[in-house]
């Protein structure tokens, strides 16, 4: 692979430098772990923009009170932020410098914060119209090299100064963790980002190539572009970092003075001995430094306990060193203890009861175990954490995420109402995903789940209310008994319900010996209803030999062929076309009970003939 040759940037200058007590320096330093909907939360995104704020003020000349940390902001809070940067710069009235970092997720166009996504053209803009004399932008992020490709960057292993006739360096630079189409990795030994972690070793001292006591912005990125190169060469995502030079004039844009450092180590002179500096509980690295045959190697620190560990290929040596305000302290000196080389640059989970540490730890190893696919486990380590802090942001977004990969697990599985479940979950945790571009198909898809679901429950409320106040709904079949009825006396009737108020029968009348059909239609939806009814009755033959004689009212029911007004049940019910009118009272259980009367018309002597019947019978609905 066709590489830029190494361009030294100590050159003469006509001007030096602008001292950093001449110069106002104003930082923006932005970490966001968590990303968008389907970003693997990252874990140390977060601590990267600590450290790198944590160097600026220890040795860059940026006031404590001018160096803006942002954890997981929105895009809100990032524009309101550089505005208010850039009204704070018109108002300085010598030279000035914006430094601004980004560590978190990103693709080919836009960084993922919350809210509005910030696209790499807005920031690029931003930047590029800063009233700042000098401006420089680090993007440690996916894709990142998208921002300075578009404006004509490329990847490269340094750049040099442009001298013109100008006495002093103003202008823009852009540097980016990865190329347009790279990916940018974390390493858990290094409990950051790969990239990040040079840099800022490098603006330590570790990148003070000339010895001078200070790290110029040519000299940091070009160690931090060595370093990431090789850690990642090996790997499946190689990264080249990029940048975006537009700086003119003279002199050099110097961004930390390890010289005036209160406290340092020293590497000796040797051939590519890598020394790995961590805090006293070996929970965080604080600089990484590799000697160099030809100079000693200083890497400036704040005062503290530390240890300091070498790596070797199949070793690992480890001393503890206090550094005290103005110590110096030769590296070669200390008591080095060897250690398997399993144990790590870090330690896993702290052998401690310090409730902070083991929260710290419960929510890093919660954010890689869901990286890693396992949500469950993830939302368990949260949860541990929430309940001892409710208002952790970065456990509440991780365990949003957490929802969101069990969601889909469920979507998976055909789970529907499990999936919305976890969803409103998630949405509870972080009520700014609905925002985010990658969950927005999802809430959307949420939204008319919801709504169908919301309207069929108001179905289901409304059926069940029409139900109650006519229970003949929701039946399909029912059997019932006529004692008496146009269709014969003691007629068992098999009942089909077509529609709520059509009710199609056949029916076996034992009585007079025959069968029926017809329909019945019921009027008013409520638990008492009028009816109307027709059908036809057809007698059976040879089924009853014995003449029957029925009266009606004032008549009696006798067994008399010879009395008056009797009616001869063979001409009544041999065939009978019968309509029939009353009130049906029915039960929620489905019983129900019939009264009315019935007009039958049937044949006799080659003439229609009518007779009223009364309506006395009940059953039941399915």
């Amino acid at each position: 692979m066709m590489r830029i040759a190494w361009t030294l940037l100590v050159a003469a200058v006509v001007a030096a430098a602008p001292a950093a007590s001449a110069e106002e320096r104003f930082a923006v330093v932005i970490g966001a772990n968590a990303g968008w909907a389907n970003d693997k939360p990252l874990r140390h995104a977060e601590s990267d923009a600590e450290h790198m704020r944590d160097v600026l003020v220890e040795l860059g000349g940026f006031a404590a009170d001018r160096v803006h940390l942002l954890r997981d902001p929105d895009t809100a809070e990032v524009r309101t932020l550089l505005r208010r940067m850039a009204g704070w710069l018109r108002a300085s009235r010598g030279d000035t410098l914006l430094f601004v970092y980004y560590s978190g997720h990103a693709d080919e166009k836009h960084l993922h914060l919350r809210g509005e996504p910030l696209s790499h053209e807005e920031l690029y803009g931003v930047l590029r119209d800063s009233p700042g004399r000098v401006r420089v932008g680090v993007v440690d992020a996916c894709r990142s090299g998208s921002i300075v490709e578009a404006k004509g960057g490329r990847p490269a292993v340094s750049f040099a100064s442009q001298v013109v006739d100008e006495l002093e360096v103003n202008g823009l630079a852009l540097l980016t963790s990865s190329g347009a189409d790279e990916l940018s990795q974390e390493r858990r030994a290094l409990a950051g980002s790969v990239f990040t972690h040079h840099l800022v070793s490098g603006l330590r001292g570790a990148a003070d190539a000339n010895e001078d006591g200070r790290v110029s912005l040519s000299e940091a990125y070009q160690h931090a572009y060595q370093r990431t190169e090789a850690d990642t060469a090996a790997t499946p995502v190689p990264q080249r970092p990029a940048f975006r030079y537009e700086l003119k004039g003279q002199g050099e844009v110097v961004l930390t003075w390890p010289e005036r450092a209160t406290a340092t180590l020293v590497l000796p002179r040797a051939e590519g001995e890598r020394y790995v500096v961590v805090d006293g509980s070996e929970r965080r690295l604080a600089a990484e430094g590799r000697t160099r045959p030809e100079r000693e190697t200083v890497l400036a620190l704040a005062p503290g306990e530390y240890q300091v560990k070498r790596v070797g290929v199949s070793t690992l040596e480890a001393a503890p060193v206090t550094l005290a305000e103005g110590a110096r302290v030769e590296v070669v000196k200390l008591p080095f203890e060897s250690r398997a080389l399993s144990a790590g640059l870090l330690k896993g989970k702290p052998d401690t009861t310090d409730p902070e540490e083991l929260r710290d730890w419960r929510r890093d190893e919660a954010l890689r175990l869901l990286a890693a696919g396992e949500s469950r486990a993830a939302l368990r380590l949260f949860d541990q954490v929430l309940e001892e802090r409710p208002d952790d942001l970065v456990s509440l977004r991780g365990r949003a995420r957490g929802l969101v990969r069990l969601a889909e697990a469920y979507e998976r599985a055909g789970d529907a109402d499990r999936e919305r479940r976890a969803l409103r979950a998630a949405i509870s945790a972080d009520p700014t995903l609905p925002e985010d571009p990658d969950f927005r198909r999802r809430y959307q898809q949420l939204q008319e789940q919801e709504a169908t679901q919301a309207r069929d429950e108001v179905q289901r409320e409304e059926a069940l209310r029409q139900f109650q106040d006519n229970p003949r709904l929701g039946r399909t079949w029912g059997l019932g008994l006529d004692f008496f009825s146009g269709r014969g006396v003691l007629v068992i009737n098999a009942i089909y319900v077509a529609r709520k108020d059509l009710y199609p029968y056949l029916a076996l009348d034992i009585g007079f010996g025959g069968v029926a059909a017809g329909v019945r239609w019921t009027f008013v939806s409520s638990r008492f209803s009028p009816f109307l009814g027709s059908g036809i009755h057809v007698g059976i033959p040879g089924f009853s030999s014995t003449p029957t004689r029925v009266g009606i009212g004032d008549q009696d029911v006798t067994n008399n062929p010879d009395g008056p007004n009797d009616i001869d049940s063979g001409d009544v019910f041999a065939l009978n076309l019968h309509l029939e009118g009353g009130i049906q009272w029915v039960s929620e259980g489905g019983f129900f009970l019939d009264g009315g009367v019935g007009l039958i018309l049937y044949p006799k002597d080659g003439q229609p003939r009518t007779q009223v019947m009364p309506i006395i019978g009940g059953g039941w609905l399915f």
